[in-house]
Parts: C-alpha cells; structure tokens; sequence
C-alpha cells in the first residue's frame, strides 16, 4: 500500500481516475474492517466535500499537527528527521489550501484522507503522529480551535452594538419620549433611559458569552480515546502552542463533553430573545405613531403598494432569533440521554447546530446595530404623543395623595376619571380641565427629567448608569483583547517552534498561555 502511495505522489502528473480507484480500493482495510462503509450510509455521514474541508477543518488540522509533532519529538517519541518531514509537508499543504489532500478519496471521512496524504508522502511511519491522540481528542480540539473567530466576532459585534448604544443615549439625555405598556403610551421617559435599558440586557448577555471562555480556552488534545495514555506526552506544550490556558484535566470529560456547545446556544439563544425584544419595540417606534424613522437604506418596499416603507430587517432579527432557539433545541436534544464517553450523536449531530446558531446570533446583532445607528428620532411627534395620551396620570395622582386630602387609590380613582372627562369633553389635557395646576399635574417633561430614583430617567441618574455600564463594557472589551492576543502569541510561538525543529535547536517546554 505504502508503495503505491508514494508513486502516485511522486508521479509527474495528477493520477489518473483509474489510479484514484486503485488507491480507494487499497484504502478501504483497516486491518478490523475489510471495506468502506456502505456508500449510501457514506453519504450520509461524511462530508465528501474536501473542498469545503480544505477551508474548514484541514488547516486546523494542520495546526494540531505541527504541535503534536513538536511534542512528539521533544519527548523523543518520534524522531527529529520525521518531525522535519512532516513539518515541511504541513507547510506545503497550506501554500497550496490543502488541495492535493482535497482531490483525494475520502471513504472514511476527511481526517483519514489527510492522514493518508501524509503517509503516501512521507511514508507510512507518519501516522506515528497518532501517538498518544485519537480522533476523539483531535475533533474536541478542532472545534475549539474553529470556535474561535466566530466566538470573537459575535462578541466584538455586540462589543459595538453596546457601545453605539451608550454613544447614543449620551446625545439624547435630555430627549423625552413615552414609555410604553401594553403597546400604550404610559409614562413620561427619555430615549436615553431606553437606549440604556437596552444596553444592560445586551450587557448581561455579553456577559454570559465572556462566562463561556474559559471552556473555550481548555486543550482537549492528549486525552485520546477518552482514557488518556501511558505514553510520556507533554499535553501543556501542546496547550501552549495552539494557544490554549491548559490541557486536559479529565480525559473522559474532555471528549465526552461538548457543554461548550450548549452553553454558547443557551448564551445565543437568550442574546437572540433579548434582540427580538428590542426589535419589537423598534416595530412599535417606526409604526403608526412615527415616533423614529429609518432611513431608505434600511427598509424595504412592496411590489403592490406604492406608498409602502416596510422596517423588514427587524422582522429578520426576530426571525433569526427563532432559528437560534431552533439550533439549541436541537443540540441539547440531540445530546439528551447519550453515555457519558465519546459519541457520535453529541460530537458530531448535535455540534453541527454551533455555526448556524452564532451565525444568526451575529446576523441579529449586527443587523440591530445598523437600525440604531441610522434611526432618526421624530421629537415633535414623541412629544405630540405625551401631550395627548395622560402620561402624567400617574404622577397627578402621587402628588394629589401628597397632598393629604386622599389616599393614593382614592387619587387613582379620581385622576382616572378627569381622564375620562378629558376625552369625552375634547380636552388635550388634564390641565385644561380647570381644577388641577402645574404643581399637582406637571408636564411630561419635567416628570421625565425629575425622575431619579429607582432607575429613572432624570439626566443625571442615566448618566452616572451610563458610566457604571460602560466601565462593565471596557472591562469585557479588556477580556476579549487578552483572549485575542494570547491566541495570537500562541501562533507565533508555534510559528518559532516550527522553525526551531527544522534548525538546530529544540523547543524547550514553558508555561501555559493565558
């Protein structure tokens, strides 16, 4: 088998089909197992596509790999000769995206088509790679490795999301706008005091993607099958140079587990509830009351109806915040009452809904984003609509009550019914009714910018929330840059590695990366 490998390599030209066959059919023995699974069975399983396996899976692949044969050498399990060859392959294989191993037969699936690719090149002492690993380890490893970019892209999407919303209620302290309840106008508010309401959820849920991290950051790689080995490996430098905190802790735990995976649904699945919210209440602003506008380049016409300025993005947000909820479903279901080892059923079903699940996180958030950004705040209509619609009942039956001729249900009751008289005798306000003043019925606006305690939207009550929220933000901005930059450390570390065990000198083991 060896033998035909290294000619079909080392042939001039691409091998022809006939070749290609020969070889699928030398491939299809493990020594247990005397043929490739059942093609129909195949195409359910496997992804055959190792073109999309050239961009996806191979280059981390590669990574492992190049640390796994550093390890292996450093402890002198493998030799320093092998280490270079397989090095240099690994070097050659990504110049090229990986497309000598994508044009190969992949019977099995796209790691074993890339292990025979290095051992049809480097001959077959290459898979001694697999020493102290199994695909168990390497598969919990690569999906924390490919985790990675869009983990930091979600975060740092709503990272921005965050901070144009606190930029944005800095400039409208002072905007006065109604409070709804009920999809009613209820109280005197400002935009700001929304703008902020929304940032501390969105906050919270940042919060909750930061909690996942630490799981994120732990190697997986050395834990095999799932009982670890008695071979003398260094799972630490491994760590190290693919970036992670530290290596395994628990063999069984590290590729039984994939809690990673559900734990940043659930952190999506409620981020997605949370902009569905917020989307709502934007549908509200942008409707009948005109109380905001968005701009052209964020909304939709009809095909039928000329006049029409359909805000269809935010029903996008909250379409994919359904799909999120799909996707954690799924995964959770999909790892329900499965043994506690290496199964299928969790590593590989029920892991496949991660990357629709952040996709449409990151879609959310970044669509939301844009609507803020460009949203246009009508204020003679928000004011028009306090005017109208009694949002200082409330406040008229408090300071009626302070006033010690009624208990407050007696004042609810009598202001409820001036409100009626209002209506019925077209009167705009309570005000004009003749029995009450501006101390007992104040405007909205002076309610709005007197309302400081329990979270209120007086100016200067938002504003020092402001600076408790946004110091919050810098704080996960700080985290999320560390993470960051200890993973870009750690591949110039494994870049110096490399070129260490090509030249003279050796790698010398060290500490953990943070």
């Amino acid at each position: 088998m060896a033998t035909t490998l290294l000619l079909l390599h080392g042939a001039p030209k691409l091998p022809s089909l006939s070749s290609l066959a020969h070889e699928e059919i030398q491939l299809q023995s493990t020594g247990r197992i005397k043929s490739t699974l059942h093609p129909e069975a195949s195409a359910i399983v496997f992804d055959r596509d190792l073109q999309r396996a050239a961009k996806d899976e191979l280059p981390f692949y590669a990574d492992i790999d190049r640390a796994q044969a550093i390890m292996l050498e450093r402890v002198e399990l493998i030799d320093r000769d092998l280490a270079r060859k397989v090095l240099t392959e690994l070097d050659k294989l990504q110049a090229e995206n990986f497309q000598s191993v994508a044009g190969r037969p992949s019977p099995r699936g796209s790691y074993l088509a890339y292990e025979d690719h290095l051992r049809s090149v480097i001959g077959n002492e290459a898979s001694n790679l697999h020493l102290g690993r199994s695909r168990n380890d390497i598969n919990a490893t690569l999906l924390k490795l490919k985790l990675r970019t869009p983990y930091q892209e979600l975060a740092n999407e709503l990272l921005k999301l965050l901070q144009l919303l606190c930029d944005l209620a800095r400039k409208n302290l002072q905007t006065v706008f109604p409070l709804h309840t009920h999809r009613q106008p209820a109280l005197p508010s400002t935009f700001a005091h929304h703008l902020t309401a929304f940032a501390r959820t969105l906050a919270r849920d940042l919060d909750a993607l930061l909690a996942v991290h630490p799981i994120l950051n732990l190697s997986c790689l050395g834990a095999g099958v799932g009982g670890g080995t008695t071979l003398p490996i260094l799972p630490e430098l491994t760590a190290r140079l693919l970036g992670f905190s530290g290596p395994p802790l628990n063999s069984i735990d590290s590729v039984a587990s994939r809690d990673l995976v559900l734990r940043l649904l659930a952190a999506c699945t409620i981020l997605g509830s949370s902009l569905s919210r917020i989307a709502e209440t934007l549908l509200l602003w942008v409707g009948d009351g005109a109380l905001a506008t968005l701009p052209d380049e964020l909304v939709g016409s009809s095909s039928a109806m000329p006049h029409k300025r359909n805000p269809f993005l935010l029903e996008q947000v909250q379409g994919k915040a359904g799909g999120i909820i799909g996707c954690f479903v799924a995964a959770v279901t999909a790892m329900h009452s499965t043994p506690f080892t290496n199964c299928v059923a969790v590593g590989t079903e029920a892991t496949r809904n991660v990357w629709p699940g952040i996709a449409h996180s990151i879609g959310a958030a970044r669509l939301i984003r844009l609507c803020f950004s460009d949203l246009i705040v009508n204020e003679d209509a928000a004011t028009a609509m306090l005017d109208r619609s009694f949002v200082n009942a409330m406040e008229t039956a408090t300071r009626l009550t302070l006033g010690g001729d009624l208990d407050f249900r007696s004042a609810h009751n009598e202001v409820g019914r001036l409100v009626n008289t209002a209506i019925e005798g077209g009167a705009p306000s309570l005000l004009a009714l003749g029995v009450l003043n501006l101390d007992t019925s104040p405007p909205p606006e002076v309610i709005a910018r007197t309302a400081r305690a329990g979270g209120g939207p007086a100016p200067d009550a938002i504003a020092a929330s402001l600076e408790e929220l946004e110091s919050g933000i810098e704080r996960a901005a700080a985290a999320l840059r560390d993470l960051g930059n200890g993973w870009s450390r750690a591949q110039g570390e494994l870049r110096s590695a490399v070129a260490s065990v090509k030249g003279p000198t050796r790698i010398e083991s060290g500490e953990g990366a943070h």
